[in-house]
């Protein structure tokens, strides 16, 4: 049954004109996309979302590779860290320093464990998102046929947004709760990013900045 829905499964042109782009730059990529969308498309699939979930989220995260670019670090890393902190946590409040919700005294041993642990955990979350963010940015300019690189703020706007979106592909695969309606929106909003991206003309520049100067101007 679920062979029969693959065989039938046809994408659509927008799809086609998506799966072609990334063909372009790596076979193995583009893969991954055809492969989301058949997954999701085979209805008797129960796992399905989660599936297809997992392969953009392979996709998005690859995608800098085969350009040469360094990899996207996964914003899903931040639940195993704040996972290996709660022992740390559970040590530190048998501290001597601890009491009743408070802290008082000299560091001990499970206190300064867990301060130590802190400074790295916040360490770790103040370097690592400048670097996904130059990651994505400098994917959107290795693919980008005009040659000519967007208004900053226009491109950290479409990088924040490309982000929110790994990052949401990324919670669903490691199974966040998310409705077929959000998925297919994300995917749908991933789709335009990388369609605007991959054949930007110069005159879509102007509408583009045309719009943010209008939903950054306050209301007279």
């Amino acid at each position: 049954m679920n062979t029969a829905n693959s065989q039938q499964y046809e994408m659509t042109g927008r799809q086609q004109l998506v799966h072609r782009s990334l063909s372009e730059k790596s076979d193995s990529v583009a893969l991954l996309y055809e492969s989301s969308l058949r997954v999701l498309a085979d209805n008797a699939n129960p796992g399905r979302i989660l599936q297809a979930s997992h392969s953009i989220r392979e996709m998005t995260g690859g995608l800098p590779k085969v350009l040469d670019l360094p990899i996207l670090s996964e914003q899903g890393r931040l639940g195993d860290r704040v996972n290996a902190l709660e022992p740390i946590w559970l040590g530190a409040a048998k501290s001597k320093c601890y009491n009743q919700g408070g802290w008082a005294g000299e560091i001990d041993g499970p206190l300064g464990k867990l301060l130590g642990a802190l400074y790295n955990f916040f360490q770790w979350w103040k370097d690592s998102r400048p670097k996904r963010r130059d990651v994505v940015a400098g994917l959107f300019r290795s693919t980008d046929p005009s040659g000519q690189r967007l208004p900053e703020t226009l491109e950290q706007k479409r990088v924040q947004r490309w982000l929110d979106l790994h990052d949401y592909f990324v919670r669903v695969a490691h199974g966040s709760s998310t409705t077929e309606d959000e998925f297919r929106s994300a995917l749908d909003e991933l789709e335009q990013i990388l369609l605007e991206n991959f054949h930007r003309r110069p005159s879509e520049d102007f509408s583009a900045i045309d719009a943010l100067l209008a939903e950054d101007t306050p209301n007279a």
